[in-house]
């Protein structure tokens, strides 16, 4: 008996694959996601939803299950920025509540409801061209620790397997070249610690790589750290535990998990990855990221236009790499409007009362976070600061003078 061959392949149940397999199956094509831990599984995130994001499931998925939501605090009032001139932190108040939701529960939601075949479990190995279709090879671990190896095939592949794509790495094995790599590491523990539970607070210290975070959730204390280049996630991060420890009263009881990342950091390098011929890439392997690391509204949306595309291809025979190349270019531009200091702040993916914090901090306190993250900002990263430096200039000034960025896709 010949093997099954599906219309369409996604690689990861996050919420890039998880839109990508709803478009694709509402459209007609029978749809296999595929994931390699078992659902539903823990995740390395926030767990905050931008206004962006909720307004996509709503229209796509429908409402997200209280089920997904913290249970103490199912929606955070804001924001706390941090440093060492304002160990106490300013606070930005969201204008609207912000979901603060367990990836786990969330993303099997989404997953559950794109209306693909899921088979879990499955670590793929590489994706590979065989004539009008792809191969892909994935790796499973029996209950007695042997590995054995499956594959699957289709005429349409998409990879939303995050930062570190094995799929990319095997069809387009140049694609992450020169561009430094990033890492993350987020703990939770049990223990107390003087923060406020109803804000994600973020950490403008120098010396602690180029991201730390904290928030309270169901009990909860999740740190986390992320560094650059050469530099370690698991130093800042015991960097970071002595700030709070220091500044926070943090004590720490017991450690319940820990959850990691690692990959390349595409976007400050106007790099994104889109595929080719009917082999799309969508989410964090395509280089879609937004303001602090905010990547789950870019990803339902390229998740969405690859699935459009692969639809559209279908129909016209043609390309699907093609069709997403044009149709993601507004996105594109999305996630490099965050890093433009003239466009950010249209561009938010998180609604801010700026006017409150006007009248409830003085403007010597302001201009105090304001010096203190320069210095954070310009501090070494274990990259080359000019570099990145360099690009967000040419991309301020291409803008202004041609109203869009200089971008290859």
């Amino acid at each position: 008996m010949a093997a099954k061959i599906y219309d369409a392949i996604v690689i990861g149940a996050g919420p890039a694959g998880a839109s990508a397999a709803r478009t694709l199956t509402s459209g007609g094509m029978e749809t296999l996601l595929l994931e390699k831990k078992n659902l539903p599984r823990h995740k390395m995130c926030s767990g905050i939803l931008s206004h962006w994001a909720v307004d996509f499931i709503n229209r796509n998925f429908g409402v997200i299950p209280e089920s997904a939501y913290s249970a103490d605090v199912p929606f955070l009032t804001g924001f706390a920025a941090h440093s060492p001139s304002l160990p106490d932190g300013v606070f930005l108040k969201a204008a609207n509540p912000v979901p603060n939701i367990w990836r786990k529960d969330f993303d099997f939601f989404l997953a559950e409801r794109s209306g693909a075949a899921i088979k879990d479990s499955l670590k793929v190995e590489g994706v590979e061209p065989e004539g009008d279709r792809y191969r892909v090879i994935c790796r499973r671990f029996g209950k007695d620790g042997r590995r054995a190896n499956t594959s699957f095939r289709a005429r349409y592949v998409v990879a939303a397997d995050g930062t570190n794509s094995r799929a990319v790495w095997t069809m387009l094995p140049d694609a992450y070249e020169g561009i430094p790599r990033g890492a993350g590491l987020q703990v939770h523990y049990r223990g107390t610690v003087d923060l406020s539970p109803g804000h994600y607070h973020m950490f403008f210290y120098p010396g602690m790589g180029w991201y730390t975070w904290a928030s309270l959730k169901d009990g909860q204390i999740r740190i986390g750290a992320a560094s650059l280049g050469d530099q370690k996630a698991s130093q800042n991060h015991e960097k970071f535990l002595g700030i709070l420890k220091d500044k926070h009263g943090l004590k720490i009881k017991s450690t319940i998990r820990r959850e990691g990342m690692s990959g390349p950091m595409l976007t400050p390098y106007n790099r994104f990855v889109l595929g080719i011929d009917n082999f799309l890439v969508v989410g964090d392997a395509a280089g879609f990221m937004h303001q602090g690391g905010e990547g789950i509204s870019c990803a339902l949306t390229s998740g969405d236009l690859a699935g459009q595309a692969v639809l559209n291809a279908d129909a016209g025979r043609t390309k699907a790499a093609d069709l997403y190349r044009a149709s993601a270019r507004d996105e594109v531009e999305l996630c490099l409007d965050q890093l433009n200091p003239l466009r950010m702040l249209l561009k938010m993916p998180m609604r801010i009362d700026y006017l409150s914090v006007l009248r409830e901090y003085r403007p010597r306190d302001l201009f105090s976070l304001l010096r203190d993250i320069r210095s954070f900002m310009t501090q070494d990263l274990g990259i080359d600061n000019k570099m990145v430096g360099k690009i967000l200039k040419k991309n301020i000034v291409h803008h202004l003078v041609r109203g869009t960025y200089p971008v290859a896709l």
